[in-house]
């Protein structure tokens, strides 16, 4: 739709005017805005009614025509004028060619006239809106392409993928405002139940929203505090508050809150806080709610579980449903111990996966040993959640058991024989009778009896000579001090140590040194 006025000083031509003009065009393509019977009163209406189409005549009282033109060329280019005239006189043709009119009508003009006149406005403004569109289409595209781009230098500092000492140039505008901005604060919001994190809440001037890029779990928030702005950190405080309460129905959502940064440097040093917010938080406790970094950067302590052994051996064993078993056993321990943080379960998990990949490197002996741990930190450091944790490690330790399967490692008929394997690999862990009657199930006993019968020899002095051989090779090879070597061996007493291997050995740790040296 368009919309035209009408100044001329004669009222009656005003009205017939108008009648032609509504007789050749509907209301809904094109609508009066007014009228003037002088170009001092058709500036003030312009300006009030801003309309599309000025049809004029030349000879008016106070500001004539040409006077009006010229006004209107100067200070409303875009609009498009009609002139009407009763005069077939050269100098207002010339003037109004000049002031680029999109037509000269001369009085009395037929209603077609002013209907061919009025079409040829049309598309000469349906042709600068196209065009104006294009132009406004191309700086938006051009802004959004430049916005994605930053994005994601962004989120590559803040993950530490891009060094901190070279911070990224922002070429769109919301970031080359960000990167102006005195104070910063990062926010994690981490959603438990689906992975939506986009959909959730965010409603400010002063931050951008950045998608994590290894898990759609993730969201980051960067706010940040112009030069006089409010106070970033309430601010940061009050929108998590929103975030969770607004998520609360649909999801379980919890957001990690970082110190306040100076320099866009920083962040990668904000996520950390903001992701040991998170760890820091009870497992109990998980569900919607807002962690604030302390400071306390502490790194968490393990949940001491007296099984980690035995699901150790059912993956060694190849045992891949064994292996899935005592995996949920250990959530279930680390889900009921009082006071237990996320952090803790990812340290226990972290023991767990560093036992796994020296197993791993022992019998397979590869370079790529350290793939395991590595994809699993990964995956820790973008986990909030036990669940999310608990599934991991049950989609990839029975794959482990399936590929030591393999090995046949306890597969021999003899249990004994089996038994005797399992305490040459794992001299330095606990080796009792019960313990190793327990993992090859069988009576406690019967096990003593059997191992005595086999090897003629007791359980308890074949452990100590497979460790006292090792002791052996340590102290020749090695600088190694004998409590160091006694702690190496599984033995948490080193003056029963020094028994044992004067028993075996008939010398002391230091004697056996000092022979072996000459």
């Amino acid at each position: 739709m368009y919309t035209f006025i009408i100044v001329d000083d004669e009222a009656l031509i005003r009205r017939g005017m108008l009648k032609k003009i509504r007789a050749a065009f509907p209301e809904e393509q094109l609508q009066f805005a007014g009228e003037a019977d002088n170009g001092e009163a058709g500036l003030q209406l312009i300006r009030t009614a801003n309309p599309d189409i000025i049809i004029t005549d030349m000879r008016m009282p106070e500001m004539d025509g040409k006077s009006f033109l010229k006004l209107l060329q100067h200070d409303y280019p875009d609009k498009k004028v009609i002139v009407v005239s009763g005069y077939s006189d050269f100098e207002y043709m010339k003037e109004a060619i000049s002031a680029k009119v999109v037509g000269y009508l001369l009085k009395p003009f037929s209603r077609e006239e002013i209907r061919d006149t009025l079409k040829k406005a049309f598309q000469l403004l349906e042709a600068e809106r196209s065009a104006q569109q294009r132009m406004e289409y191309s700086e938006i595209e051009k802004e959004e392409i430049s916005y994605g781009a930053d994005l994601q230098s962004l989120s590559n500092l803040i993950l530490g993928i891009q060094p901190k000492d070279k911070a990224p140039a922002f070429r769109s505008n919301k970031m080359q405002a960000l990167s102006r901005a005195e104070r910063y604060v990062l926010m994690t919001a981490y959603a438990q139940d689906k992975p939506e994190t986009e959909t959730l809440p965010f409603a400010s001037d002063n931050g951008v929203f950045i998608p994590h890029a290894q898990n759609e779990r993730l969201g980051l928030y960067l706010l940040y505090e112009p030069a006089g702005g409010s106070d970033v950190q309430k601010q940061a405080e009050a929108l998590a508050e929103q975030i969770v309460c607004e998520a609360g129905g649909e999801t379980t959502v919890i957001v990690g809150i970082s110190g306040v940064k100076t320099s866009l440097s920083q962040l990668a040093e904000a996520y950390a806080e903001t992701a040991s917010a998170l760890n820091g938080r009870r497992v109990a406790d998980d569900r919607c709610g807002v962690a604030v970094f302390t400071g306390d950067e502490r790194p968490a302590e393990p949940v001491a579980w007296d099984s980690m052994d035995e699901l150790l051996f059912f993956l060694e064993a190849g045992n891949a449903p064994k292996a899935a078993e005592w995996t949920g056993k250990l959530f279930e321990h680390v889900a009921s111990t009082p006071g237990v943080t996320l952090g803790q379960v990812k340290a226990t998990c972290r023991l767990l996966i560093h036992e796994v990949r020296d197993m791993l490197h022992r019998y397979f002996r590869t370079a790529g040993s350290h793939s395991a741990s590595s994809s699993f930190e990964a995956v820790l450091a973008a986990s909030f959640d036990i669940e999310a944790i608990q599934t991991y490690l049950l989609q990839v330790l029975p794959g482990i058991a399936e590929m030591l399967n393999e090995r046949s490692i306890y597969s021999s008929d003899n249990v004994i024989d089996n038994i005797k394997v399992y305490i040459e690999q794992h001299y330095n862990k606990e080796l009792t009778l019960e313990k190793l009657s327990s993992l090859f199930f069988i009576n406690p006993s019967y096990c003593s009896y059997l191992f005595k019968e086999k090897t003629g020899t007791k359980l308890i002095d074949y452990v100590n000579s497979v460790r006292i051989g090792k002791a052996k090779e340590m102290l020749r090879r090695t600088d190694y001090k004998v409590y160091q070597i006694a702690k190496t061996l599984g033995y948490d007493n080193t003056k029963y140590f020094f028994r044992v291997f004067k028993k075996v050995t008939g010398s002391t740790p230091e004697e056996y040194r000092l022979s072996a040296q000459e």
